[in-house]
């Protein structure tokens, strides 16, 4: 799609944007039409975004504001903002709103529209007590249709036309490595590091990498029966799939205790899994960077067991990685999730 290209020279562009105080929109063209022709797997990495670092803004039943409309909200940080708008374009859905003074970057859809376009890519691909919020905003949806069908005001039959009744899909219980979930899932909440022990003698340092992923211990609501929703069970799935265990994490931060679960790849097996499903499903956001800059130090690894022969290369790679980043690439969004 020549459109969609041209459109991601616009979207860099915006990559370096002021450090000020400003927060202002960036808002999709009404006229683009490349919402058609994403791929199926754009599902499966926008639910697995979406659980990580998504929110469906969704009042209950009950609730005196009912009848809002639900809202999508998705943080990015701020070097993300070419992801953020490149997804944006790629769906035609909601605004990027840059909040350069708080580090960070929503990407909203607040039109009934695009919040049905969004809950329709994602639905089936969930994998989290999330889901629950999914359907909420889906039995909104059809009971939104229910109530404005005989609708006479021209804005709700425009919305009514773009529209229709939704079914209400389960977990998606496939293999981990059967789609890119895992990967939406570890542009929210993963990292990958690479630790330099250094010693006096530059043959005893060791170079030893890590793919960290972390989430909190329990959903925020509770189920029909008033239980505990824990992301336990999904956390102990990917533990399985990379051959390593869930820790449990407890932190103190001022007056407020937060708890955890966490897994970690880091022997010759788990980080083998890694690297063959992150080639395989590649990350969309900067953490995409810094998994080929890790994963050149792992194949130096592999080839080569003496760490002196790749010792300068880690050290130079570490300069500019995760954090301490200045330089991107974002070549690997040109065409992606579009259909071939």
């Amino acid at each position: 799609n020549t459109s969609s290209i041209l459109s991601l020279n616009n979207i860099f562009n915006y990559s370096n944007y002021s450090s000020s105080n400003l927060s202002y929109c960036l808002a999709s063209s009404k006229n683009d039409s490349i919402s058609v022709n994403f791929n199926s797997n754009l599902g499966s990495y926008l639910a697995g975004l979406i659980e990580g670092d998504g929110t469906f803004s969704i009042h209950d039943s009950n609730s005196i504001a009912k009848n809002h409309a639900p809202k999508i909200i998705i943080v990015f940080k701020k070097a993300d903002l070419p992801l953020a708008k490149y997804l944006q374009e790629l769906t035609t859905c909601g605004t990027v709103q840059i909040k350069a003074d708080r580090g960070y970057v929503l990407w909203q859809i607040q039109d009934i529209v695009g919040v049905y376009t969004i809950v329709t890519i994602i639905n089936g691909y969930m994998r989290t007590p999330k889901i629950e919020a999914l359907h909420r905003t889906i039995n909104w949806l059809n009971n939104y249709l229910e109530k404005k069908k005989n609708s006479k005001l021209p804005i709700t039959k425009s919305i009514l036309s773009k529209i229709k009744r939704l079914e209400i899909k389960g977990l998606d219980k496939s293999d981990i490595d059967s789609n890119p979930w895992f990967a939406g899932f570890s542009d929210a909440d993963a990292n990958f590091s690479i630790n330099i022990h250094t010693r006096s003698n530059r043959n005893s340092t060791r170079v030893q990498l890590y793919y960290r992923l972390e989430i909190r211990q329990n959903y925020h609501r509770l189920n029909n029966n008033g239980e505990q929703m824990s992301f336990f069970l999904i956390m102990s799935k990917i533990a399985e799939f990379f051959g390593t265990n869930v820790l449990s994490r407890s932190r103190i931060k001022g007056d407020k205790h937060y708890f955890s679960f966490m897994l970690i790849c880091s022997n010759k097996t788990s980080l083998i899994k890694t690297t063959e499903y992150f080639n395989k499903f590649p990350l969309l956001s900067s953490k995409y960077l810094d998994f080929k800059d890790w994963y050149k130090i792992f194949e130096l690894q592999t080839s080569n067991s003496i760490t002196t022969s790749y010792l300068d290369i880690a050290l130079s790679i570490r300069k500019d990685f995760n954090s301490t980043r200045t330089s991107y690439n974002w070549n690997h969004l040109i065409n992606c999730y579009l259909k071939r």
